[in-house]
């Protein structure tokens, strides 16, 4: 073989087994979508446009609806992903239905730049359940802390990493059992989030016990200081409110298809593959529209108060004082201390306990607003400290249990390419033992060091010129191959009818394309949502535009042309060594 004409493929099988059933590959979905982001969206998106009670629909807030809307589309294209994955059933899912029916240079730059997402999102993810144990431990301890400074949550991140990159190498039978492990515990926790939730909702008096607890103040000092920092200067309407929590919405979803990339690992993945997407799609958005709901809830009984009209509560004052532009010089000027915000920074509560003013914020421990913080209140307002502990774990362990998913569609997909020839053939290795592809789980754990850095700043500016490794630029990355997977279901039966023939999943060409098109339109409006926040990709193109979004906007860029130039090197040293070329991506890899 070494002497003659190479084949086509690296070798003439994968060396993977089929050992992920139903149920494990709904978990890897569960766990790669519900992480850290859906325990905060509720307030994280309501806080920069405060939206009075009075005007929201039915009385839910922009979350709710965002979540509702975008999971009609999650349910849409992931149906579609799923279906056109398991007509050709292979590791690399969308790399390699966009490769063969759309065309291989697109295919190749999707797959390129769908790896860095992942491999950068593992990197964030090891970084963030460090940074999960602060958060959820401050509440649930207060008013004892657990800080981490940079240089501990970069180091704790790549400890992660390499774990879990170790525990990967003994193969995917064994990695799913992890899985599992670090997917029922906080599920089973998530029903007392529930519980405490309706606790909370139910009777109000809990949750502001739980303020005085853990935060050292009553809801009406903080409805107060959310008032002179400009909470009702900040008042938006639904739409404007809508709008903003989309982007909230799409980030909190992303990951929806993960299954797909391991699709030559699932057992019958020509039949169940789109039935395990649809399911796991449904599971994420009820637990979504319940959490984003009875969360708020929870906070909207406290502290009501009707000014100029409009319907103001403790929900849109502790939203906005965690993120919300909040004018901390009138704060400051409010409270009776220092008002030099460039000598005291903003949000710097320990100044505002300086305040001879208000005698009673002196003990104030403001802890931002997370849905699962709020239950970790409730339970300190029932006096039950146990259960505000394990609300904590169960938190965290959401936010660890995304790190399996992300490793295996990163190295998949790394390793799909690496089989096609178009990566280093020696990626395409897998052990003969545990049925690892084991270089590419290596070069993916290589590739989240830049985001550890990113996530934890260090060293410190590394958040801003590294953006293209963060949360938002992998998204971009992630919803520009999302795009083109639902592209490639729209044409299966138009530009490859012999594949569509075959596939075990029947539907009607017109059904097919239909499906595919109502899904390449969401992926378009995700992409479109994720490139409106995201002005600093353009500051190559602008003037005045900060160093560090120059940095960014170049390494952003040039990962897509590092992705042309190995697409052009690679076909060209294929093409020279005899490698038929056109052949090969008109052809689905072996098993």
């Amino acid at each position: 073989m070494a002497s003659g004409k190479p084949g086509l493929f690296a070798r003439e099988a994968t060396g993977l087994v089929r050992e992920i059933g139903f149920t494990l590959g709904v978990i890897i979905i569960l766990c790669h979508v519900i992480g850290l982001g859906w325990q905060k969206r509720a307030f994280q998106f309501t806080g920069p446009v405060p939206m009075p009670t009075n005007e929201m629909p039915l009385g839910l807030p922009a979350m709710f609806w965002a979540f509702l809307i975008c999971g009609i589309i999650v349910l849409i294209t992931g149906y579609a992903a799923g279906y056109v994955a398991a007509a050709m059933p292979r590791s690399g899912g969308g790399y390699v239905t966009i490769s063969r029916i759309i065309h291989p240079s697109v295919g190749y730059i999707a797959a390129w730049l769908m790896f860095l997402a992942e491999a950068f999102s593992y990197g964030l993810i090891g970084v963030a359940v460090f940074e999960g144990i602060s958060i959820f431990y401050n509440i649930a301890l207060a008013p004892t802390t657990i800080p981490f400074g940079p240089a501990e949550l970069f180091i704790g991140g790549l400890i992660i990493v390499w774990i879990f990159a170790i525990i990967a190498l003994l193969g995917t039978k064994l990695y799913g059992r992890l899985m599992e492990v670090i997917f029922y515990i906080p599920a089973a926790i998530t029903i007392i989030f529930f519980a405490m939730w309706v606790a909370g909702v139910m009777n109000p008096s809990l949750v502001e016990e739980g303020v005085k607890s853990v935060m050292g103040v009553t809801p009406k000092s903080i409805m107060d200081l959310a008032i002179h920092g400009g909470m009702l200067k900040a008042k938006t309407g639904f739409f404007s409110a809508f709008s903003v929590a989309l982007g909230g919405a799409f980030w909190a979803y992303m990951g929806w298809y993960a299954t797909t990339f391991v699709a030559g690992e699932v057992k019958e993945a020509n039949k169940k593959l789109p039935q395990v997407l649809l399911v796991a799609g449904l599971i994420i958005m009820i637990i979504y529209l319940l959490a984003s709901s009875l969360s708020a809830a929870t906070t909207m009984n406290m502290e009501k108060r009707t000014i100029e009209g409009d319907e103001w509560s403790f929900y849109q004052a502790y939203s906005f004082l965690s993120y919300g532009n909040v004018n901390w010089t009138a704060v400051y000027e409010y409270v009776g201390v220092d008002p030099n915000v460039t000598k005291y920074g903003e949000g710097n509560w320990t100044h505002i306990a300086q305040s001879t003013k208000f005698p009673e914020l002196r003990n104030i421990n403001f802890q931002k607003a997370w849905s699962t913080g709020i239950a970790s209140i409730i339970a300190r307002g029932m006096n039950l400290g146990i259960l505000s502990w394990l609300i904590a774990l169960g938190g965290v362990l959401w936010i660890a249990n995304d790190i399996p998913p992300f490793l295996l569609v990163a190295s998949r997909t790394f390793f799909a390419m690496s089989f096609d020839r178009m990566m280093p053939e020696k990626f395409a290795y897998v052990s003969e033992r545990w049925h690892a592809p084991v270089w590419s789980i290596i070069i993916t754990a290589i590739f989240a060091i830049p985001a550890c850095m990113a996530e934890a700043n260090f060293p410190k500016g590394a958040t801003d010129y590294l953006a293209f490794a963060g949360v938002v630029g992998t998204d971009i990355f992630d919803a520009f191959f999302l795009t083109l997977f639902c592209v490639s279901c729209m044409l299966l039966p138009l530009e490859r009818r012999d594949i569509y023939d075959r596939a075990a999943v029947k539907h009607s060409i017109g059904a097919v394309v239909t499906l595919g098109f109502l899904a390449t339109l969401g992926g378009a409006f995700c992409l479109y949502i994720f490139i409106k926040e995201s002005p600093w990709i353009w500051s190559l193109f602008t003037t005045g535009a900060k160093t560090a979004d120059i940095i960014s906007a170049a390494g952003f860029f040039g990962c897509i042309v590092v992705g042309i130039l190995l697409y052009v090197y690679y076909m060209y040293k294929n093409t020279t060594r005899g490698v038929d070329m056109r052949t090969l991506y008109l052809s689905i890899p072996p098993e």
